[in-house]
């Protein structure tokens, strides 16, 4: 298909949507198996599929179309999918994205947000049963998440399940959530596009964790692979990547120690360590890796915002 064949296409499925859904989807999908990464035609079959209250299937299809580009109208329709669910705190992860975006939308999601905020006022109110202590620190991660400070958010959800148990299935999408955000900037080296059985097994496991989310699938792959080739640094890696989105951060943290002593420059490992000892509250030893990191210039954008939110995280300990 020509660009203006395509363009016309879209504008003939989006009429369809509401009125014909299963034509919109047919015409979405000619569009696709044609041009297989417009962007416009996946959100158009994902919103197509919201319509037939085809959620998981939606989903996936906006997490394939934001795999390639980012759009505020794939965050949108993810906020929709998680608010239906009542994963308010997820929704509102999603609307903010979609402002950063396009800042443009800010009226609009504005409005959006502001019925997740009603949403889960009525639901702190219904869950009142909670002891005191967990509503206070399930109230108080909901303003740090708000400011996007997802470590303070994540420690006070976790510190509600402490206080108790029984708010665990409340907090849970909100941890599940910032642990998400946590995944999403996780450093990942992009396999090449090789025939080799390794080349293929790497590409099958990233999209196993990034697009269908099966975490156990994705490592079970990374472990055949580093059965052949126990020193396979990207593998390694990403393996390392796994284990800590299964909280099992120690483990993690070998993987990446790992791949530092195969090559010490290796910045995918010596961010995904900083993460980790983060995430262990091992403030002053992933401070180091991020001040090792912020010494090659590329780095700067990306590593400068952990090392400032540690060192904030560091000066509030110290007049405490």
């Amino acid at each position: 298909m020509k660009t203006n064949e395509i363009s016309e296409r879209i504008e003939e499925a989006m009429d369809y949507i509401q009125n014909d859904t299963a034509k919109a989807i047919e015409i979405f999908d000619e569009i696709i198996e044609n041009d297989p990464e417009n962007i416009e035609a996946i959100n158009g079959k994902g919103s197509s599929l919201m319509k037939l209250n085809r959620m998981r299937e939606a989903e996936n299809h906006f997490d394939y179309s934001l795999s390639i580009k980012k759009s505020s109208s794939a965050y949108i329709s993810k906020g929709i999918i998680a608010k239906n669910r009542k994963e308010y705190e997820q929704a509102l992860f999603f609307y903010d994205k979609a402002i950063e975006t396009n800042p443009n939308l800010k009226n609009i999601v504005t409005i959006l947000k502001n019925e997740i905020n009603n949403l889960m006022g009525r639901e702190t109110e219904v869950n009142g049963e909670y002891a005191q202590k967990a509503n206070e620190l399930i109230k108080k991660g909901r303003k740090y998440r708000n400011s996007n400070r997802l470590w303070d958010a994540l420690d006070s959800y976790e510190k509600a399940i402490e206080a108790d148990e029984t708010c665990r299935n409340s907090v849970q999408s909100s941890i599940n959530e910032i642990k998400s955000v946590f995944k999403d900037e996780l450093l990942i080296e992009t396999p090449e596009l090789g025939d080799s059985r390794s080349d293929q097994l790497k590409l099958k496991s990233l999209k196993l964790l990034l697009i269908e989310k099966d975490l156990e699938q994705s490592l079970t792959i990374i472990n055949l692979i580093l059965d052949d080739a126990e020193n396979d640094i990207g593998a390694l890696n990403q393996k390392g990547c796994l284990l800590f989105l299964f909280d099992k951060c120690k483990e993690a943290l070998e993987c990446f120690n790992k791949c530092l002593i195969i090559d010490e420059n290796y910045h995918y490992a010596l961010f995904n360590k900083a993460i980790v000892l983060r995430r262990m509250k091992n403030l002053d030893d992933s401070l180091d890796c991020l001040d090792e990191l912020l010494k090659t210039p590329q780095n700067y954008d990306k590593m400068k915002p952990y090392q400032l939110e540690i060192l904030d995280k560091l000066h509030e300990k110290a007049i405490t």
